[in-house]
């Protein structure tokens, strides 16, 4: 294939947003870097000089992975798999506590990874090619091997302890098994057993992980000064970031929450509190727009793919992306627990941004490679009922 037809087949909706989310957000992630000091004398950090590295780096990925076929990655499922698996052992045995979380590999140069976030990437793969294989989704002893599959890498990477990237595989594994075709009163029943289970999970909690829980679920309540500059503190200055910036934000750099350091790691976990504040509730809606058009568009690639291997792929991405997005938003806003999960293309993060371009080439793969079929928008409301399509 040529050049130009690839350049004619590319999914522009999803380079569009893409590269909207990060022109957009990468201001306010600046804004974000932004340090406080005695007398007014504040500084910027290094990490927005360093995102810009990361963004080009993650672009070259992403073009690398629309060489190969999708076809052929599947094909290597296996190996990928297994690397990504060795990747979490040698950060068990070699890894760098940051954080409280023992998840990072420091290279030279002061170089950190974080090979979990990669781990995502090789088990979606993995779990394309084993779920297309013999439309293995409609036997349950098959299903019960793509949750064993999937909770291997998950569970490695929640006794770091990293509670918010292993929870991004189960909406990865319950989407890309519907999508193969498995029964509902199957995944019912899946959905009970795990219903089950949490006490047990809770039990395998950190004391850390449990005050975040109960933080969650005491957040309406009278509070004591102790507690609001303690363990409420994060969800406090979050919530006030957001409520402060009303319609159009109080500008960029002039956020009182952020400038101030009221706000904790908000060029990470909090940069959606952070664009709340300083461009208000029209600049939120920008960003959710922005991940609306790349999921809608990510699903039209999956709708019109026909092999299976290929739709799995691409609904395995999207459903990365938008949960991920969903559960950073909604933490900020008090809606879910705090987990310390970034937002795709906008938080700061090196291993995080490679991850999320990573996906968006495999993504753009499967638009290159499928049969060519008009857009139609109206049909985007079914485009995840194909069991069996």
């Amino acid at each position: 294939m040529t050049g130009a037809r690839h350049l004619k087949r590319l999914d522009w909706p999803v380079v569009v947003a893409v590269l909207a989310l990060v022109v957009f957000s990468w201001p306010y992630m600046r804004s974000a870097s932004y340090r406080s000091g005695p007398g007014g004398r504040g500084y910027y950090t290094s990490s927005p000089k360093k995102q810009v590295v990361w963004i080009a780096a993650g672009v070259l990925v992403a073009l690398l992975l629309l060489v190969p076929a999708y076809r052929t990655l599947s094909e290597l499922s296996a190996l990928l798999y297994l690397l990504g698996l060795a990747m979490l052992v040698v950060v068990m045995l070699f890894g760098r506590v940051i954080n409280g979380a023992k998840s990072w590999l420091v290279l030279p140069a002061n170089v950190r990874l974080q090979p979990s976030e990669f781990a995502k990437i090789t088990t979606l793969i993995a779990l394309a090619h084993y779920l297309a294989l013999e439309q293995r989704a409609r036997r349950t002893g098959h299903v019960l091997g793509a949750l064993a599959l999937t909770a291997v890498p998950a569970v490695m990477i929640a006794a770091q302890p990293d509670l918010g990237t292993a929870m991004m595989f189960v909406p990865l594994v319950v989407a890309m098994v519907f999508v193969a075709g498995a029964r509902l009163k199957l995944l019912a029943v899946l959905a009970a057993l795990s219903m089950v289970m949490l006490p047990v999970a809770w039990l395998g909690m950190t004391s850390t992980q449990r005050s975040r829980i109960g933080v969650w679920l005491q957040q309406g309540r009278p509070l004591t000064a102790a507690e609001r500059v303690g363990r409420f503190h994060h969800l406090i200055q979050s919530k006030v970031a957001i409520g402060s910036g009303r319609w159009s934000g109080k500008g960029l750099g002039q956020g009182s929450q952020n400038r101030l350091n009221y706000l904790g790691f908000r060029n990470t976990d909090f940069i959606f509190a952070v664009i709340c504040e300083e461009a208000g509730f029209v600049g939120a809606n920008v960003v959710v727009g922005l991940y609306l058009l790349l999921a809608a568009s990510g699903l039209n690639i999956a709708r019109r793919c026909r092999e299976p291997v290929g739709r799995l792929i691409a609904v395995g991405v999207v459903t990365q992306f938008v949960f991920q997005a969903y559960v950073n938003i909604a933490m900020t806003l008090g809606l879910l627990p705090i987990v310390g999960v970034t937002l795709p293309f906008v938080s700061y993060g090196g291993s995080s941004t490679l991850a999320s371009f990573m996906g968006i080439g495999l993504l753009l793969n499967v638009g290159l490679r499928r049969p060519r079929i008009t857009f139609s928008p109206s049909e985007l409301g079914v485009a995840l009922a194909w069991p069996g399509y």
